[in-house]
């Protein structure tokens, strides 16, 4: 099966899992990462990572238009590191794309996560991306399964680029449509749409058309897709949904 078809069926995961409550909140801190510590690294102060999939920084920037040129920076971070991470993907260097964010998620925790909620969230997914690296060096300790470690990495990087991808586009969503909501609404909460300075329907139409505009670079470039169809990708898909299908039907069986 191709990179591309993989890719496809990922951002598929990606997209399904952003609507199931437990999944939409762990996935959206995958994005939330991302941001966060360029909006740390930016105004200083720790990360605060929350259940319902939100976050925050403790920053000392007090304008509120400071914060949002803070926060538009983040977001944009974010939606570069996804299509830079897609980038890697395509090119084959899965592993680098879970060592890339496996060290973001350990400087994260060291250095700027420091809620309880954000801990946990920190250290599940560093164990997460962990174990398959240490295995894969580990010449002593040995699998009770055959399990080819290659393989999950080349699946795991492909799913980290498409999560992060996914979430860049939801999160740009969620914020334009804050930025229409008045001022007194309690889900109004995004530090991009606090300013005052310039209108907050402005910046949040900016971020959106900008996260559209990265898609469809995505799309034209290294997908190729809606401009030149892969006609063999329905069968692929098909064909995956094949060898799912028949991998759970004999587990039921046993």
């Amino acid at each position: 099966m191709s990179t591309t078809t993989l890719i496809l069926i990922y951002l598929g995961v990606a997209l399904v899992g952003s609507m199931v409550p437990f999944l939409r909140s762990y996935f959206a801190h995958f994005h939330n990462l991302v941001n966060l510590v360029i909006s740390a690294c930016l105004e200083g102060g720790k990360i605060h990572l929350y259940q319902d999939g939100s976050g925050q920084t403790t920053g000392s920037a007090v304008s509120p238009f400071k914060r949002a040129l803070i926060s538009y920076a983040g977001y944009t971070g974010a939606s570069v590191a996804a299509i830079g991470l897609l980038y890697l993907v395509l090119k084959g260097h899965y592993q680098l794309v879970v060592y890339l964010y496996l060290g973001l998620s350990v400087v994260a925790l060291l250095l700027w996560i420091r809620n309880a909620f954000g801990v946990i969230w920190g250290l599940s997914t560093a164990v997460l991306l962990a174990l398959p690296v240490f295995f894969r060096y580990d010449n002593v300790l040995v699998l009770p399964v055959n399990v080819n470690l290659e393989t999950v990495l080349v699946h795991i990087g492909i799913f980290l680029a498409s999560v992060l991808f996914v979430q860049s586009m939801i999160g740009a969503v969620q914020v334009c449509r804050q930025a229409f909501m008045s001022r007194s609404n309690p889900k109004r909460k995004a530090a991009l749409v606090q300013t005052k300075f310039i209108p907050a329907v402005v910046l949040g139409i900016i971020l959106f058309g900008q996260t559209v505009l990265a898609g469809y670079f995505f799309a034209l470039n290294f997908i190729s897709l809606p401009f030149s169809w892969d006609m063999d990708l329905p069968n692929q898909l098909l064909a995956a949904k094949d060898v799912i299908w028949s991998t759970v039907s004999g587990s039921l069986r046993q």
